[in-house]
């Protein structure tokens, strides 16, 4: 039997009309697209800023890029026959593993402009983890640096190729690494047998030829599915893809009926720290200054000094970030205070909590921004935004309000109301992704027709008593704050190493730098147990990526287990929160399964 016809599946995946019409009624989704919102203010205001690409390498006085209007649409409309050039039609996939520039976003979009499935790919992705989203997504074309963060992505690509048939093209975006100033600039010959993407995409007018001028997508392109997202923390054998449509990324937008949160203000200008081949990113940086006729900000490489001078000088008025980058940008801020007059707002949070302190130190040391959290989840986006300033958001027990039209199990009868009672987070509504696919499976599973528009995120939650929820557990098995660890792979490499018996990758929150990796070990011989450098430098060498390297060892004698010798990773996880620097390291074994 061969593999699934992904393209035809995802074609076949629509919302039911009455969904459908009911959403739309309520202003949640609408006709047109992203796309429809860039033709707009490219021809009503062409000049405007769209995008400002912030490039570190370039010399100074050169390092912002800035697209406006026009030129991004023109671009979108080139990156578009390029692919169609490529053979790209209508429902096929494309896969990109690009830096956060703006060649990012103009594809991206150009996936949508053509009607073509986007599968962005996370930064630290190596070649395992690519090849299986090739496989799941069957990518007929994808883009990638020929050498990025010192790793070499094309060469990763040419080797997993030949066991990817549907594969019809490499593309790649050679000097990347060297130039640091854009793909194809300073560039050397590409890989033999593969498309160069300065050449092909931004040098070659393909929109004057024969794939140009084409048609929009066929009508309802609002509800086909425009965008896989690879939910990559799951254990490796269940890695799940959720498919969205441009109308489950616009209910993030549209959902916003709070003006003192990201709101929908025409013309501001958002900054995002994530890559922009998250959803994160892709939402908040590419999309929703769309919509709103704003700009997005981004930067090439992270740096905290380098983003609080992009919120000054490129007059921020939003800025996304994990609590991890908050607390750089904070000491950062201390160290050397900037003044970001036009920043109204800071979100923090998503796949991670903010520890208590963070949010109120951040608005005194940013002139009084208003700082939120949020919780959100690739199977929706941006799922709950905090009030303000109430006394549980400030302790860290409320993660806040769901959006408009958003349904979240702990708050409805029968799914666990009680205010003491942790549920699993399953949510409903109109930003919630239209199918899930787990890798492997034959067919994807339609959130409408299968599960009557529920979803489970993995997490669970209670009511926090204000009409509002509390996250209480993040997915078991997903582990990571800017980058979802693959855990079952890093435990089964940290195996590989012949001091360790026994390994567990969890998740633990430090108070500076949110959620990161720790690994929990029992080691072969008690007397020589490994190191932390040691470990990473094992795992490094066996190709894993720097961001799902752990950053903490605690070494243990037995792991916790059940009776039928499952481990409680629960009460692990419980155990390894109560630890501090300098604490006895109790037996993890005799504090049960919810370590008490």
């Amino acid at each position: 039997m061969g593999p699934p016809d992904v393209a035809g599946a995802l074609a076949a995946i629509t919302p039911p009309p009455d969904v459908a019409a009911a959403f739309r009624a309520q202003g949640w989704w609408r006709a047109d697209t992203f796309i429809d919102d860039l033709r707009r203010t490219a021809a009503r205001h062409p000049r405007r800023t769209a995008l400002v690409s912030h490039r570190p390498h370039r010399p100074v006085g050169r390092r912002d890029v800035v697209l406006d209007y026009a030129r991004l649409a023109a671009y979108v409309e080139r990156f578009a026959a390029a692919l169609a050039a490529l053979g790209i039609r209508e429902g096929d996939p494309v896969a990109y593993q690009l830096p956060d520039r703006w060649e990012t976003a103009a594809l991206t979009l150009a996936c949508m402009r053509l009607g073509a499935v986007a599968v962005p790919v996370l930064p630290t992705v190596r070649s395992r983890g690519l090849a299986r989203i090739l496989t799941a997504s069957q990518a007929r074309v994808c883009v990638v640096p020929d050498v990025w963060d010192g790793y070499p992505h094309a060469e990763a690509l040419a080797r997993i190729a030949a066991g990817l048939p549907w594969l019809r093209h490499q593309v790649v975006a050679a000097g990347t690494e060297r130039a640091g100033a854009g793909a194809g600039t300073g560039r050397s010959d590409v890989p033999d047998g593969t498309v160069d993407f300065h050449d092909h995409f931004l040098r070659t007018a393909h929109e004057r030829g024969p794939h140009g001028r084409r048609p929009p997508p066929s009508p309802g392109a609002a509800d086909r599915i425009c965008l896989m997202v690879t939910v990559m923390g799951v254990r490796e054998d269940r890695y799940t893809t959720t498919l969205h449509t441009p109308n489950t990324l616009y209910a993030n937008i549209s959902g916003q009926d709070d003006r003192t949160g990201p709101g929908r203000r025409p013309g501001e200008v958002f900054f995002s720290a994530l890559p922009l081949t998250s959803l994160a990113s892709i939402l908040y940086a590419v999309c929703w200054p769309l919509a709103v006729g704003g700009s997005g900000v981004y930067q090439e490489l992270w740096s905290p000094d380098g983003c609080l001078d992009l919120l000054e000088t490129a007059g921020v008025h939003q800025a996304y970030a994990a609590p991890a980058q908050w607390s750089e940008v904070l000491a950062a801020q201390l160290r050397r205070p900037r003044t970001p007059d036009s920043l109204r707002l800071v979100l923090s949070g998503g796949r991670t909590g903010t520890a208590a302190p963070l949010p109120a130190a951040l608005a005194d040391a940013l002139g009084g921004a208003a700082v939120r959290m949020v919780w959100g989840a690739p199977e929706l986006g941006m799922g709950t935004l905090t009030r303000g300033d109430t006394p549980a958001e400030r302790d860290g027990a409320s993660d806040g309000m769901p959006l408009a039209g958003l349904e979240v199990s702990p708050l409805l009868r029968g799914h666990g109301a009680h205010p003491e009672e942790s549920v699993p987070l399953r949510v409903r509504g109109p930003s919630v992704c239209l199918a899930t696919w787990a890798h492997g499976a034959p067919a994807p599973v339609a959130t409408w027709e299968d599960a009557e528009g529920w979803v489970d995120t993995g997490d669970r939650g209670q009511p926090d008593g204000l009409g509002g929820i509390q996250v209480t557990a993040r997915a078991t098995t997903r582990t990571g704050g800017l980058f979802l660890v693959p855990v079952d792979r890093i435990e089964r490499e940290l195996r590989a190493h012949p001091g360790v018996r026994e390994a567990v990758v969890l998740g633990h929150t430090d108070p500076d730098l949110g959620e990161r990796p720790c690994a929990v070990v029992v080691p072969e011989a008690e007397d020589a147990p490994p190191g932390l450098l040691e470990l990473r430098e094992h795992l490094t060498a066996r190709g894993v990526g720097e961001g799902f390297l752990p950053i903490r060892l605690e070494l243990v004698g037995s792991l916790p287990r059940d009776d039928r010798g499952e481990l409680l990773r629960d009460g692990l996880r419980a155990w390894l929160e109560r630890l501090r620097p300098g604490m006895p390291r109790l037996d993890p074994r005799h504090e049960g399964p919810t370590g008490q």
